[in-house]
Formats: structure tokens, C-alpha cells, sequence
């Protein structure tokens, strides 16, 4: 089971950036897998983040090989131009030299089967980084070709995952080929309802539909000392691929952070 760590951005709980730079180089250095940076979500399940791209830029600047996790919020057509999320996540990606992982935050509920506005967006990301010339043309969109650059350093082009945390978030991402990252906080009973609803969708999938690798991953708050190797445990019994662990904005400040860094990077039998 991957190892990485979540941060949000943009909140009141936000670390400073020198804080979170020095943390995210000692998980470098202790290889861990990724930092995902996300926004934060007001009281209105609005996302607000404080130029999230900025930061991993600098970051992939200062890092050599964790991977870079950009949370998007905001990604249905056309409240967020998907051509300009395309340019900015190939220039994290030249920038990082084949490091970054882009998350879709949906807003509230998903829509039923059919036309799903965010769908579109990641489709149009996939089309934008694989063809030399990209048009497009919808209910929502129409677009002339053209050349959208640059282009992403990893081939085809950097995953793509959605974050949520219910079966039909589960199922739309499984159904779509994407990746999904499980921010629900829920027991170890509903993440495995969670992840058979993925995987199940996932198989059933057209396999030109599958844009990124299978792989189901939980983000949340790891709690401390045995409960929280326990709690790891219990995630890889579930052959859960990815541990997210949330880190910055935690309540002991940079001291609890680092400790939570080390724990993720235990060499205890147990936790390998």
C-alpha cells in the first residue's frame, strides 16, 4: 500500500509555505509516494484554494521524486475552462519531470447516467494531451481546432482521479476509467462497500474508457501511535492501494505534521 499525504490550501488551517515545503522535502526524503494538495471547501461545499498550481510548481522545484497530487475543484464546463487546466497541468508536469496526478473534486451529487458535465471536462483534459490538434464540439462547448501546449512529460499523460465519498461517486469513477481517492472518513465496512462498488464498475467499463490505472485509494486523519498503525492495517487487509493521510492544519502544529510524516514511513514489519 502507497503512502502519501494530503494538505489543503487556501483555509484558515493552511500551513505558511516554507512550513509546508519543509515537510513535503522530508517525505521526500523518506519515500513517501505523493503530496496532494487540495483546496479548501467553504460552508457552502464551494472550493476555494489559494492558487494551489502555484505552490506545487515551487514545490516540484524543491522535491526530486514524491509526486505531485493537484486537487481540482470546479471542474464542470464551463464554470472552469477545462483548456486552461490542460495548459497549467502539463507546465506542472514538464515542471515536476513526469510527477504530477490531477483529482477531480465533484460538487455535491453526481448526475444519473448520461451527459455528466464534469465527464466532459476530463475527457476533454485526455483529448487535449494526447492529440497533436484538439476540437471539440457539445451542448456546452465548441471549439475550433487547435494546438493546445505544451504538452505533459508523461505518456500518455499524468493520471486522473475522483475524489468523493459515496457508491455513485465510487461507481463514476470506476465506470469513467479513472482513479478514485475515498475522502469519506468512513469504517473499514463502508470503504470496502466503497471499493467493491469501484471495482466492480471499473471491470464493466469500456476499455477505451480507461484513462488511468486501477487504483483505489482512502484519504482521511490517521490517528496516533498503535491506533494509527492499526488503522493502516485494517486499510491494506482491504488491499486498499493508496493511504492519503491528511498533515497540514493539524492541531499540535509542524511537530504533529512531522510525526505523521514519520509514521507513514514506519519500518515496523507489520506496516511493510
Amino acid at each position: 500500500m502507497k503512502r502519501s499525504l494530503l494538505y489543503q490550501v487556501g483555509g484558515p488551517d493552511a500551513p505558511d509555505f516554507e512550513t509546508f515545503v519543509r515537510e513535503i522535502e522530508l517525505a521526500d526524503e523518506l519515500g513517501l509516494e505523493a503530496v496532494w494538495c487540495f483546496p479548501s471547501a467553504g460552508d457552502d461545499g464551494r472550493f476555494g484554494g489559494s492558487a494551489p498550481e502555484i505552490w506545487l510548481s515551487a514545490l516540484a522545484a524543491r522535491t526530486k521524486q514524491i509526486r505531485i497530487g493537484w486537487g481540482l475543484g470546479e471542474m464542470t464546463p464551463p464554470s472552469y475552462p477545462p483548456m486552461r487546466v490542460a495548459e497549467q497541468a502539463a507546465t506542472l508536469d514538464q515542471t515536476s519531470k513526469g510527477r504530477l496526478e490531477v483529482a477531480i473534486l465533484p460538487e455535491g451529487e453526481l448526475e444519473g447516467e448520461g451527459d455528466r458535465g464534469w465527464q466532459e471536462g476530463f475527457r476533454m483534459l485526455v483529448e487535449m494531451w494526447d492529440e497533436p490538434t484538439f476540437s471539440w464540439t457539445s451542448e456546452r462547448f465548441e471549439v475550433r481546432p487547435v494546438d493546445v501546449v505544451p504538452k505533459p512529460a508523461q505518456n500518455p499523460h499524468p493520471a486522473i482521479w475522483l475524489a468523493g465519498w459515496n457508491v455513485e461517486h465510487a461507481l463514476a469513477a470506476g465506470g469513467g476509467g479513472l482513479g478514485y481517492l475515498d475522502v469519506s472518513g468512513a469504517d473499514v465496512d463502508q470503504l470496502e462497500i466503497h471499493r467493491d462498488a469501484y471495482t466492480d464498475a471499473r471491470a464493466g467499463a469500456d476499455p477505451n474508457d480507461l484513462v488511468s490505472v486501477h487504483a483505489f485509494g482512502v484519504a482521511g486523519d490517521l490517528a496516533s501511535g498503535a491506533e494509527g498503525q492499526e488503522q493502516l492495517q485494517a486499510w491494506e487487509a482491504l488491499e486498499i492501494d493508496h493511504a492519503v493521510i491528511r498533515v497540514g492544519g493539524l492541531d499540535g502544529g509542524q511537530d504533529a505534521s512531522v510525526d505523521q510524516i514519520r509514521a507513514l514511513t514506519s519500518t515496523s514489519p507489520d506496516l511493510q
